[in-house]
């Protein structure tokens, strides 16, 4: 791990603030629908469903009221072969799916009985649910492929879910602003655009405390808060957040659909490699989600509070900041698919395949590289509490792993013959 000397602290509060008003100015005008893995190139369109998939759901969203058992994390140790890979790879995104829907559960619950009648306890436990379902997705979106994964990742197969589920990082305050005070939701949560949508409204409503809003004073948003009482502003922040819990639960619900055999049973495609055309393909665009670790993490998240990259920084969590637990998180899901899905990592993983093709140096320098960004992240404070020089070592941590993703288990020299991702085509950092 390269380390540089301590440089002056950095106010993260300063860095946050800058950034979420950049977010708020510039974001509007290039708002993504991820199902089609193009842009809406307007803040205005209305984010109905396309050919990438429903936003909607697609199934009752007032079902299940209560936690169903997902068992323990599917872990079975097994001689390698590919299609045990990709198998693996389906149980463990399934049962992470089904994870995210007893969290997104809990957090419907919560907030509902929070709007219902609203005190200080009841906001508290609404925000401990969005937390917990917070962290179930950190770990369900590394899995990038079939319903989470956009068309811009799987071509194939890509449904995009993922951002109406946390539209990170083209969420927009703005628009979550213009739903609370014009209730357009109330038309159906597909008129709403992804980055007024999901975990980041829900965050919004139940941890900001304001009553102000950052849209144009003279828009209609802006004239439409300002007409608001207190009572009402309140009452229509807690309508919005009711909607967008019960939409939250049924994109679980859509998303765990998807996977079960008794569903759609995706599982049974990736294996008979339907629409991919080959097994090596399918395999690719699996194995392309641990790009995560490279992009996300190390780039969007890291890159430019680190100073190693000039990238504007668009916080992840910027009103209920847990920044950190949600790259331990993304750390931990990207070990459940690379080396098994298990506790410890027990399970067949893509490690396996390196090690039957006989490249088992190259599985371990993975697996040691790993383990130096999860120490790491472990014990990093939180974003609020940290310098630019510590966010430098923890870029400095996790850059080893990105770097052995893109020179040799991806790309040209790669041993398991797995192409490079084209967002890292040409990227060189």
């Amino acid at each position: 791990m390269t380390v540089r000397s301590p440089s002056k602290p950095v106010v993260f509060a300063s860095i946050a603030g800058a950034a979420l008003a950049a977010v708020t100015a510039v974001v509007a005008c290039s708002t993504d629908d991820p199902r089609a893995g193009t842009g809406t190139g307007s803040s205005s369109s209305g984010g109905t469903s396309s050919s990438g998939g429903s936003s909607s759901g697609g199934l009752d969203a007032t079902a299940p009221d209560g936690p169903i058992e997902c068992g323990a994390a599917p872990g079975a140790d097994a001689p390698f072969t590919k299609q045990a890979l990709l198998s693996a790879a389906s149980k463990c995104a399934a049962w992470h799916a089904c994870e995210f829907q007893n969290a997104a559960t809990a957090l419907r619950a919560s907030v509902r009985d929070h709007a219902a009648a609203p005190d200080e306890a009841k906001l508290t436990a609404a925000r401990t649910a969005w937390s917990n379902a917070m962290e179930e997705w950190s770990k369900m979106e590394l899995f990038q492929f079939g319903p989470v994964g956009s068309k811009a990742v799987d071509q194939y197969h890509g449904r995009g879910l993922r951002s109406f589920v946390h539209p990170w990082p083209d969420h927009n305050r703005c628009q979550v602003e213009g739903q609370i005070a014009s209730k357009g939701w109330q038309a159906g949560m597909d008129a709403v655009l992804p980055s007024a949508r999901g975990l980041y409204a829900l965050e919004y409503v139940l941890h900001y405390p304001g009553s102000d809003h950052v849209c144009l004073p003279a828009s209609a948003t802006g004239q439409a808060w300002d007409a608001l009482g207190p009572a009402d502003l309140a009452k229509a922040k807690n309508d919005y957040a009711v909607a967008v819990a019960d939409n939250v639960v049924a994109l679980a619900l859509e998303i765990r659909n998807v996977w079960l055999p008794e569903g759609e049973d995706f599982e049974k495609k990736l294996l008979a490699f339907d629409g991919y055309g080959s097994e090596q393909e399918t395999l690719n665009v699996v194995a392309w989600s641990l790009f995560y670790a490279e992009k996300e993490i190390k780039d969007f998240k890291l890159g430019s509070l680190s100073g190693a990259q000039a990238r504007a920084y668009v916080p992840e969590t910027p009103f209920g900041p847990r920044e950190i637990e949600n790259i331990r998180a993304n750390l931990r899901a990207f070990r459940a698919l690379y080396q098994g899905c298990g506790a410890n990592g027990v399970g067949v993983g893509f490690d396996d395949w390196l090690v039957a093709a006989g490249q088992a140096d190259l599985a371990n320098d993975l697996l040691a590289a790993l383990a130096q960004a999860e120490t790491a992240a472990d014990g990093f404070p939180a974003f609020a509490q940290a310098t630019e020089a510590q966010f430098l070592e923890l870029y400095n941590a996790i850059k080893p792993l990105s770097d052995l993703l893109k020179t040799r288990l991806f790309g040209s020299a790669s041993p398991l013959n797995l192409k490079l991702p084209a967002s890292a085509a040409s990227d060189t950092d």
